[in-house]
């Protein structure tokens, strides 16, 4: 399994030269194994990569994130005609019935709110056994809007009781690079499977292209949390490069599904193909994430 989670900050040059990655930088190569590499980001601004090195990333299944001038995750490089029944799956996409999005959507509200339990129990917080009995409330489709009252209860609890996730940040920063970075993922993985990431089980903006993804990060932000509030430094007012290069590597973070362990990226994949397998059968067979204390996944 690709295991290395590429941050590039600085002006360098990429290549591909004998199913390796090449970075050049003032004159000195290095080089990493296509195989080892889970995802690339590249933040910098002047980095020149070669289109024939593109080609490659996108046929060994590299995530690759560019980022924009304020070196926030804004774009993702998608492969296409990866998937062979695209259209097959596009059609069950718009023939789903709406009490089986509505028992997906409860599952999936219901494994947001109690790995945002986790979360603060994992932290030594009070107010997970408060969330946990909400989901007892929660309806198909989650109709009475449980979900967003756990967010008010939940965030106040882990950040304290002024805080709110529309104010500008450190922890706000923080939290909106992670969920950028596991979003992307999604949406990824979600054409890698042939599904439209535009057409969402909930959310359904029609002036955004990866409400499908929106829809599956849900129960994945707790993750986020719990990465972020562990690993970073909010005495200072900014997040630094630093900040976002320990973030980045929260892909590699554990969560359990299904009773096995997997890193984010391979949870994600566990989920996708559950939803699949949900369409095909016409039953709610949706596998979601299951949050865990803090544990990295180590390249056998």
């Amino acid at each position: 399994m690709a295991f290395r989670n590429i941050y590039v900050e600085s002006d360098v040059h990429l290549k591909i030269k004998n199913e390796q990655l090449v970075v050049t930088k003032e004159g000195q190569e290095h080089t990493i194994p296509l195989e080892d590499i889970n995802s690339i980001c590249i933040e910098s601004q002047r980095t020149v990569i070669t289109t024939y090195a593109l080609r490659k990333i996108i046929e060994h299944d590299i995530v690759l994130y560019v980022c924009d001038e304020k070196h926030l995750p804004t774009g993702i490089l998608l492969g296409m005609n990866n998937y062979s029944r695209q259209l097959k799956n596009i059609k069950l996409q718009m023939t789903i019935s709406k009490p089986l999005i509505k028992r997906i959507w409860q599952d999936v509200i219901t494994s947001k709110i109690l790995n945002q339990a986790r979360c603060l129990e994992i932290n030594g917080v009070s107010g997970g056994q408060y969330l946990e009995e909400m989901t007892n409330s929660i309806l198909s489709g989650d109709s009475t809007n449980i979900e967003a009252r756990a967010a008010v209860y939940y965030f106040r609890n882990l950040f304290g009781k002024t805080f709110n996730r529309k104010i500008p940040c450190k922890e706000n920063a923080a939290l909106n690079y992670g969920y950028s970075i596991v979003r992307g993922m999604i949406a990824r993985t979600l054409i890698m499977y042939g599904f439209e990431p535009a057409i969402g089980i909930f959310h359904h903006n029609e002036l955004n292209n990866f409400n499908l993804a929106d829809d599956f990060i849900e129960p994945f932000r707790p993750v986020v949390d719990l990465y972020v509030t562990n690993n970073i430094d909010f005495s200072d007012s900014e997040l630094t490069s630093n900040d976002k290069k320990i973030i980045f590597n929260l892909i590699n973070s554990l969560v359990l599904i299904d009773g096995k362990k997997f890193n984010v990226q391979g949870a994600i994949e566990y989920m996708i193909k559950s939803f699949s397998t949900s369409m095909r059968r016409k039953e709610n067979l949706i596998k979601t994430p299951t949050l865990i204390e803090l544990e990295e996944y180590r390249y056998a």
